[in-house]
């Protein structure tokens, strides 16, 4: 019997830890069936940042981070938001590598990343006028998603504690290579191949439903999950561990 690798990448200005923190997914089912690499982005949590110019920060760029955790072997390319997009681009570069994808809260893309793209460099230029507690302290008054707003409502606080962290340096240039990134362009998405299994939740402009379900729409082997509430979110680390059980076993 052969266990699978999944490698998870987080979102942007997130990391390990602040995962951790949240709560929001228990990983031990997903241990029964694959073995699980989870790393910081460049300029995330623990990891330094390589450089200070946004073109180092623009996801294409970041599949290097993610080819780099999944060691020499083929993988299971997945995460959240922004590392979301680096799976989808890494399945892109380097479909020889990834088995599947596991796609959570994928962020907007296409004709629907401009105003995505617009907020990334406003919080650029409020941490280059007034400094990163400046922009933790946006994020603490920013209007939460329903669910979160509802059963987390102390997400603000942490995600700010951790974002204070960061690299104040590094922030405005994570920030701009996020808002001139975007995800692969439609025919190259449709062009991937691979088994992969989408998840989202409700209510969240800053990761819509409906770009979830346009990835299931265009990717032809992919199932779509949408959790209207904090349960629903708690489920999903069943269903990756049954979506990789069936993926990642063998005699």
């Amino acid at each position: 019997m052969s266990d699978c690798t999944l490698v998870w990448a987080h979102g942007m200005t997130s990391s390990r830890a602040h995962e951790d923190e949240l709560g929001l997914f228990d990983w031990s089912p997903v241990d029964e069936v694959a073995r699980i690499v989870r790393y910081d982005a460049r300029g995330h949590g623990e990891t330094e940042a390589m450089q200070y110019y946004d073109r180092a920060y623009r996801w294409p760029c970041m599949v290097d981070d993610m080819l780099r955790a999944g060691g020499s072997g083929p993988f299971v390319a997945g995460g959240a938001a922004m590392g979301a997009a680096v799976a989808l681009w890494t399945a892109l570069r380097a479909p020889k590598r990834v088995q599947a994808m596991v796609l959570v809260a994928p962020p907007p893309a296409w004709e629907g990343r401009v105003p995505d793209a617009e907020q990334c460099e406003r919080a650029a230029q409020v941490v280059e006028a007034r400094g990163l507690p400046a922009l933790a302290d946006d994020v603490r008054r920013r209007p939460q998603p329903r669910i979160f707003a509802e059963e987390l409502p102390g997400a603000p606080d942490v995600t700010a504690r951790h974002l204070l962290t960061m690299e104040e340096k590094a922030v405005p240039a994570i920030l701009r290579g996020a808002a001139a990134s975007d995800l692969p362009r439609r025919d190259d998405v449709r062009n991937i191949v691979v088994p992969t299994l989408i998840l989202t939740w409700a209510d969240d402009p800053a990761h819509p439903v409906a770009m979830a379900e346009s990835l299931a729409e265009l990717l032809v082997l992919s199932e779509l999950h949408v959790a209207g509430d904090l349960a629903g979110i708690r489920a999903w680390p069943d269903l990756v561990r049954d979506f990789l059980g069936g993926l990642c076993r063998w005699e």
